[in-house]
């Protein structure tokens, strides 16, 4: 599991360390990108696009000028004992392992006030749309020298409550948003106090895994 270490940043959170044989480490930040509503529908307005067509993406913002009104970064978290065994089994190809796909991946935000523990499976939060939510992933992981992000857009009827845990969960092969987990919780953030996101808002979580 991870080993959470303390450290002073310009946002909110702590740094985790994941050790990964001699000198090896998993650094994780989640970073919030926030629009609100009026920004929301102007961007709909701007680039003709039906406000209940679908959600809007960071590009869809940018091309219409605007910035997010407010960006933060938590930096951590705890990859679970299921998460390890799914990336171990990966890495020496077992058979019948779904993979972090595209399709499969999700990105949950919850208002629990639970504490990360190795054997979660699922977030600490309530049942129900008011206080959890999975929501697809915009594509296949980002890889880069190093790094491998997943962004989930949480669009204006998504994931209003009070933003406390993350985590991302897998399904296979092929996964829908929803309020309940699937059947792997990679891993799970807790007391990440990120506000409450409301409804008519659109607001991103991105997962970004450094390994050094």
């Amino acid at each position: 599991m991870a080993e959470d270490y303390g450290y002073g940043a310009d946002a909110i959170g702590v740094g985790a360390l994941v050790p990964l044989g001699d000198g090896g480490r998993v650094n994780t930040v989640w970073t919030v990108q926030r629009w609100d509503e009026d920004q929301t529908k102007w961007t709909h307005f701007r680039l003709g696009i039906p406000y209940a067509a679908f959600g809007l993406e960071p590009k869809h913002f940018a091309a219409a000028g605007l910035e997010p009104y407010s960006v933060t970064h938590v930096y951590g978290n705890l990859v679970t004992t299921s998460g390890w065994t799914r990336a171990s089994n990966l890495l020496t190809n077992q058979g019948g392992t779904q993979a972090l796909t595209s399709t499969a991946v999700r990105i949950g935000a919850g208002d629990g006030a639970g504490t990360a523990a190795a054997g979660d499976t699922d977030l600490s939060a309530s049942a129900g749309s008011t206080h959890r939510w999975f929501q697809v992933v915009t594509g296949a992981g980002i890889v880069s020298t190093n790094t491998l992000a997943f962004t989930s857009v949480f669009g204006t009827a998504d994931g209003n409550f009070a933003w406390n845990e993350f985590g991302i969960d897998v399904g296979t092969p092929t996964v829908t948003s929803g309020n309940t987990v699937n059947a792997l919780l990679y891993n799970h953030k807790t007391s990440i106090a990120q506000g409450t996101k409301a409804s008519g808002q659109t607001w991103t979580a991105t997962a970004t895994f450094t390994y050094t």
